[in-house]
């Protein structure tokens, strides 16, 4: 059954300390509890609890709870029942007197188990709203990058799940009753997996949380790793989307997804998406150019082939009428094979004529093969995009969202988003919501009084007579009036 917070009840005999005294005006809980409407979860999970039992801890407490153990980067959630008796401002944000039961630390996971992701959702998306009231959200112009979290398992579970499939093919080809090596072959062979399907299916995994993969980056150790995908909006850094997968996925793959979550948050579509080479794929190209989006998004392809000292695939021009390539060095690129895979044909020089170029040892490493260049069937939509990159306005989108991404991500680092706390991708995808929107309500206590100053200023601006001075502050405005003559003075 679930129970309703109610409004703290003064003793009649002896004296009462009023907690709510004992708040600064500037402490962060205060303004974290005027920005975020907790409330609003009663609602989102009536539907989960009975008409009859024994009563819960009130839903709204269980949030706050969860808000202070990220907030404060606490180590545990049995030492952060430990520690809210001793702490008066704690006590005051869960709506606790100094002689209130804590209650045991099991309620936080059997709430998050009841309640699901949805409600976390709900909760991102109300703050989100909220930034958008404030003006803290444009919504054209975003930044989208991802990041790497620790899983919460050890290496030695990591599981090489193709050498189990081969081991456990080969005990099935050896059990009698499952047919030997002399039993017939299948009447079709297994269908082979296509290159989405081969990155889906990640290779490494752990014994003891399923849903993290194995990654391994430069010469570092494998480790089990969960991605955060994440969107923020260039007007102030506000984190309009976010979206947990396992740690081996390209991040490429998530790039609509976070786009139509950042419109579904927002009610904003954005028409300016701004991201690193890794986004700049062909898929995600084609689909800015058919939604009308201009992407600041260099094209992935054009980092290839660039070696050092040697021609990198842009310097070869193409030549639309004749339908070739020219090389630096003159010699003619001619349409060869249709690569069906990659969407576009290879264009490639005569043997003889590669072999016998001067600038060849400049051209490629092969000793006996001419250079290739690869064209898209839409080379010139991924041209266009790459030569918009290049000008005044995406460098300095690219270089804004370096440090804005790097910002937002160095702030969740002080709540402890590195590692995840929890097993399984459900749990982590909230442990990334309730990160994302307390950043969020932070960002909202601490920018939102000045928007309304603003306002307040260009409201009253105009009023020259009766208002003489607008003294503002974060909680209350206070307007001076200029003293009114009297009416003996008027008549006179």
């Amino acid at each position: 059954m679930m129970k309703r917070h109610l409004p703290t009840q003064r003793p009649l005999l002896g004296p009462a300390l009023n907690l709510d005294a004992r708040i600064p005006a500037d402490h962060v809980l205060r303004k974290i509890q005027q920005a975020v409407d907790f409330e609003f979860v009663y609602n989102e999970v009536e539907h989960l609890y009975g008409a009859v039992g024994r009563p819960s801890v009130p839903p709204p407490v269980l949030l706050k709870m969860m808000v202070l153990l990220f907030l404060f980067n606490v180590p545990s959630e049995r030492e952060l029942m430990r520690t809210i008796p001793l702490r008066l401002d704690w006590l005051w944000f869960l709506g606790y007197e100094l002689d209130a039961d804590v209650p045991n630390h099991s309620v936080l996971s059997k709430a998050r188990r009841r309640w699901g992701v949805d409600v976390f959702h709900a909760l991102l998306r109300r703050v989100i709203e909220s930034c958008v009231a404030a003006g803290l959200v444009g919504g054209k112009k975003v930044f989208i990058d991802a990041s790497l979290i620790d899983a919460n398992a050890s290496v030695d579970s990591i599981v090489d799940t193709d050498k189990l499939a081969r081991e456990l093919a080969t005990r099935l080809d050896g059990d009698p009753e499952g047919g030997g090596p002399d039993a017939p072959p299948p009447s079709e062979p297994p269908p082979s997996k296509s290159s989405h399907e081969k990155r889906a299916s990640a290779r490494y995994r752990s014994s003891t949380d399923p849903d993290a993969t194995g990654t391994k980056h430069g010469t570092g150790k494998m480790r089990l790793r969960y991605a955060t995908h994440r969107v923020v909006d260039a007007t102030a850094g506000v984190i309009t989307a976010s979206v947990i997968g396992p740690g081996h996925e390209n991040e490429a793959e998530r790039l609509q997804q976070v786009l139509e979550q950042h419109e579904e948050h927002t009610g904003i579509s954005a028409q300016t998406p701004v991201a690193d080479t890794k986004y700049g794929t062909r898929e995600n190209l084609l689909h800015c150019h058919e939604a009308g989006l201009t992407p600041h998004i260099r094209p992935y392809r054009a980092s290839y082939g660039k070696r050092e000292g040697m021609f990198c695939d842009c310097e070869f021009r193409y030549d639309a009428a004749a339908d070739l390539y020219r090389c630096p060095a003159g010699q003619e690129l001619t349409r060869r094979q249709r690569q069906k895979e990659k969407g576009g044909y290879r264009y490639a020089a005569p043997q003889r004529v590669c072999a016998a170029c001067p600038a060849r040892h400049l051209c490629t490493t092969s000793k006996t093969a001419p250079r290739r260049i690869l064209r898209l069937d839409n080379q010139d939509v991924i041209d266009a995009f790459a030569k918009q990159c290049r000008s005044p306005e995406a460098r300095a989108d690219l270089k804004q969202r370096f440090w804005m991404m790097e910002g937002s991500f160095a702030q969740s680092i002080r709540m402890g988003y590195k590692r995840a706390r929890w097993r399984g991708l459900w749990r982590v995808q909230i442990q990334d919501l309730i990160i994302a929107a307390l950043q969020n309500a932070l960002l909202l206590a601490r920018r939102a009084p000045n928007y309304l100053k603003r306002l307040i200023r260009t409201l009253f601006s105009w009023l020259r007579g009766p208002i003489r001075t607008i003294r503002l502050t974060d909680a209350y405005v206070t307007l001076v009036l200029s003293p009114v003559p009297s009416l003996a003075g008027s008549a006179a």
